[in-house]
């Protein structure tokens, strides 16, 4: 060997050899600590569709959706929970049970129902408002409560959460997460953006509450497009929240076909994995023809061709991600 070739890696890697830690010359086995590729486990997950993508009230009138969605290949559908009037929770189930998918809901709080609101009228609201969510979901026959559960989205006080807040959203949602327990739902919070919330931002945030309530049906929704805004990586989010991880939203960074934008998919995917996540991944975007929901998520512009492209690409693309991550 010339003493060109002798460089220090040279060195180190022949003493290694001598040492038995790496393999002679022509063999292909791996060095220690080197990570062996193989098989990729499968991801053992069920695939939904929030039906915000067509509409923003969820009525009767919108029954044909749930057959639409699992025509489409998908698991299971998510109702939007807005308006709790309108919704029909006998013939969603049936409609549901027909169609031979599971179904989730994805729940917001309207102003005057925060539970962690100053006002204690405003608190029991936010409680009752929760609880009937529940009851609701578990006459659908689902099986999730997910959402921003601890406060309504836009609402701002422009100063961080205070103490006082917090301990107003734990009891809230400790009162919830019982009667949650009883009907056998879970409820998963979900962190939001800092110009849709500042009372739960992150991953991080969203475990500590769900802690310190300690109850076994409260658990953490992650979304793609708030973990791209708010998480320094969205895949060490996901696996810091390892167990606590009871609903994930399959959401684009700009909320059009997944695949298509910035979300780094396969180590999102990755990382569900490696948490052994075998719960609901749902596809989230928004009707951009509806002006009030659109206002509310601050779409100004089309961000996909249509409803039907998104849903049908968007589940390809997941599933081959999740296939090949």
């Amino acid at each position: 060997m010339s003493r060109k070739q002798i460089t220090r890696r040279n060195s180190l890697r022949n003493q290694a050899s001598d040492e038995g830690a790496v393999p002679p010359a022509g063999r292909t086995d791996p060095a220690p600590g080197d990570k062996v590729s193989g098989p990729s486990k499968p991801l053992k997950t069920r695939y939904g569709l929030n039906l915000l993508v067509y509409t923003a009230t969820f009525s009767t009138d919108e029954i044909g959706l749930i057959r639409k969605v699992a025509d489409m290949g998908y698991d299971g559908v998510e109702i939007p929970f807005n308006d709790l009037g309108v919704l029909d929770a006998k013939a969603t189930r049936q409609a549901r049970e027909a169609a031979g998918i599971g179904l989730t809901s994805c729940c917001v709080m309207p102003p005057g129902t925060s539970p962690c609101s100053p006002d204690e009228g405003e608190r029991k609201a936010g409680v009752e408002r929760l609880k009937r969510m529940v009851d609701i979901t578990a006459e659908m026959g689902g099986d999730t409560v997910a959402g921003p559960l601890y406060s309504p989205v836009g609402y701002h006080t422009g100063r961080w959460r205070t103490d006082d807040e917090w301990k107003w959203c734990v009891d809230g949602l400790s009162s919830a997460a019982e009667h949650a327990r009883k009907a056998g739902i879970v409820m998963a919070i979900e962190p939001l953006n800092r110009f849709e919330t500042y009372v739960i931002n992150t991953a991080a945030d969203a475990v500590e509450l769900v802690k310190e309530v300690g109850s076994p049906n409260l658990k953490v929704q992650l979304d793609t497009f708030h973990g791209n805004i708010e998480e320094k990586d969205t895949a060490a989010a996901i696996r810091a929240t390892g167990d606590w991880v009871g609903h994930f939203h399959a959401s684009e960074s700009d909320r059009g076909v997944p695949g298509t934008g910035q979300v780094r998919w396969k180590e999102a995917f990755a990382a569900l994995k490696d948490i052994d996540y075998g719960g609901w991944v749902t596809i989230e975007s928004f009707a951009t023809g509806i002006v009030d929901l659109c206002a509310a998520a601050c779409i100004w512009r089309p961000i996909y061709k249509s409803a039907d492209e998104l849903a049908r690409k968007g589940l390809a693309f997941l599933k081959e991600t999740a296939r090949t991550a």
